[in-house]
């Protein structure tokens, strides 16, 4: 059985043109950015460090019941936030 986690990252890698490694971090490396999987808002730091060596687009994964606190975590910070569907929520600006 597969955990909701790693159901929304492969998701995510079908969305965002690539691969989910879950031994690996970010959880998903793609031509479109990468992706690390969450299931809390606290989690934000850990995601943010595990993204910090990306030179693609990054984004942080949450439940949609976490946007709300996940957005003001992310305020003012380049990496922008996905739902589990892979609907952007808030862009990221990092540059390509």
């Amino acid at each position: 059985m597969t955990s909701s986690h790693d159901r929304a990252a492969k998701l995510l890698a079908k969305k965002f043109a690539g691969r989910y490694n879950p031994a690996r971090s970010p959880d998903v490396k793609g031509k479109r950015g990468s992706v690390e999987v969450k299931s809390t808002a606290e989690e934000i730091p850990e995601a943010l460090r595990q993204l910090s060596g990306s030179k693609r687009p990054a984004y942080v994964g949450l439940p949609k019941s976490e946007h709300n606190k996940a957005l003001k975590r992310l305020a003012g910070i380049k990496t922008g936030l996905v739902d589990y569907k892979g609907n952007i929520v808030k862009p990221s600006t990092k540059k390509k």
